[in-house]
């Protein structure tokens, strides 16, 4: 081990002077070895930037406990490490800055105090990084990945405080293909992960508390976004705009509380997604479960095992001219609440929701308010709501008015009485889902593990 001090201070060598003269003696005879890693320990007060310019690639910098001044700048590939260190942020800029391939920063501290709207905890412009058990507080963006491809992040805290000029974010991720992130925590931000412009990228077992919006997906592909927990937001837990293929499986909340806005929400601001499906989701505590914007999609939204029961406005709410349909046929709950279509009726932009295990439309509105866990409390419904599918019974079909949605069993023969509306068949359905499924289980599959 070498331990790093300061001007003022000494390098001491573990080798023993014995061993090193050997070693002189038998490196011209033997040819040239590559050093093996070592480790370089500095303390509050070295200069550490220094203590990296010294350091071997693969040696591991160790920062001992206590504050530190950034910017810390890893410009080698080493692991810098950390017991108990907190590194602090320049009034503008990151505590530490990574401009070297495969650097690991493990179990690092990074605080910002609030600050500017441009304050870093971890800034990351290379590629293969890895983060771990490491953390952020109160910056305007958490960790930065600008380019920084095959990133890998696990374990981290991201703490932000709401009060950073210009919007704040846990994870901020710019042309970071195969990103991979695994269970970290955000919490007070204005939004917890934005991915932009990114080729595949994975996001598993994250969970938000207390933010804007959980997951932002901006121009991307190939998105797989599972185990997502939620409590406490006051936007979209994944907002998704001009994204082809994403796979949104397994969201739910931590504790009954999801948000009152929409789980899923398909925007246009990035212009229309497709292949976008949402899977084995409990969407149950938010204001609404599925919501596609005007020009927010291309073609069909896939959602499949997925509960929308419980929610306060609305299960799905497509808007006017939306751009494509929603499929909601295979094994997807609504209890008391089904979907909405456009406020003026069909008109072929906004989507028709078959559902098989319905046997009336849903007025709007046609949802029980969210009751606290384990109360059975429910607020009155519309007349038209219905039970869950005794049979195929037709006579009870009352006609769909402007603000409600088509089961797709009120025309004869089955055909939809809503004339205009796209209708995804049962077959058809599954065979969208099987195929994205298997797309994005490729992905997954071929992604190297890190």
């Amino acid at each position: 081990m070498r331990t790093w001090r300061s001007a003022h201070g000494c390098a001491v060598g573990a080798a023993s002077g014995t061993i090193v003269a050997l070693s002189l003696i038998l490196a011209p005879m033997t040819g040239a070895f590559a050093a093996s890693p070592g480790t370089v320990t500095v303390h509050p007060g070295d200069d550490v930037n220094a203590a990296i310019a010294s350091a071997r690639p693969g040696d591991t910098v160790s920062l001992g406990p206590g504050s530190y001044q950034g910017p810390i700048r890893v410009d080698k590939s080493l692991t810098l490490e950390s017991l108990q260190a907190t590194v602090s942020a320049p009034p503008r800029g990151a505590a530490v800055t990574v401009s070297a391939d495969n650097v690991t920063i493990d179990a690092v501290g990074t605080t910002c105090n609030g600050g500017a709207g441009d304050t870093l905890g971890i800034d990351v412009t290379a590629q293969h990084a890895r983060i771990v058990d490491s953390s952020a507080l109160q910056c305007a963006r958490g960790i930065l990945l600008d380019g920084a491809q095959d990133a890998y992040l696990q374990g981290n805290a991201l703490l932000g405080d709401g009060s950073a000029d210009g919007p704040s974010a846990g994870v901020w991720a710019t042309g970071a293909d195969g990103l991979t992130m695994f269970g970290n925590t955000f919490q007070d931000d204005d939004s917890g992960v934005v991915i932009e412009h990114t080729a595949a990228p994975v996001l598993d077992s994250n969970s938000f508390a207390q933010v804007g919006t959980a997951v932002t997906l901006l121009s991307s592909t190939d998105t797989v976004i599972t185990g997502t927990s939620v409590t406490g937001l006051t936007g979209p837990a994944v907002l998704v705009s001009g994204t082809r293929g994403a796979e949104i499986a397994r969201l739910g909340t931590q504790d009954g509380r999801g948000g009152s806005g929409p789980a899923v929400e398909l925007s246009a601001t990035a212009g229309p997604s497709s292949v976008v499906n949402v899977e084995d989701s409990d969407l149950s505590r938010f204001g609404i479960g599925v919501q596609i914007a005007s020009g927010g999609i291309s073609d069909a939204v896939t959602v499949i095992g997925t509960s929308f029961d419980g929610v306060a406005k609305a299960a799905i709410d497509v808007a006017a001219q939306s751009g494509g349909t929603v499929n909601a046929t295979i094994g997807d709950y609504f209890g008391g609440c089904g979907p909405r279509a456009p406020d003026h009726g069909y008109d072929g932009g906004g989507a028709l929701v078959t559902d098989p295990d319905r046997v009336v439309s849903y007025q709007v509105p046609n949802c029980r308010s969210p009751s606290p866990a384990g109360s059975s409390t429910a607020a009155p419904t519309a007349t038209a709501s219905a039970a869950p599918n005794p049979g195929p019974t037709h006579s009870a079909q009352p006609t769909p008015a402007a603000g409600s949605a088509d089961n797709g069993n009120g025309g004869g023969q089955g055909i939809p009485a809503a004339i205009g509306s796209a209708l995804v068949t049962v077959g058809v359905a599954a065979l969208l889902a099987a195929c994205a499924g298997g797309v994005l289980f490729a992905i997954r599959r071929s992604r190297n593990v890190h």
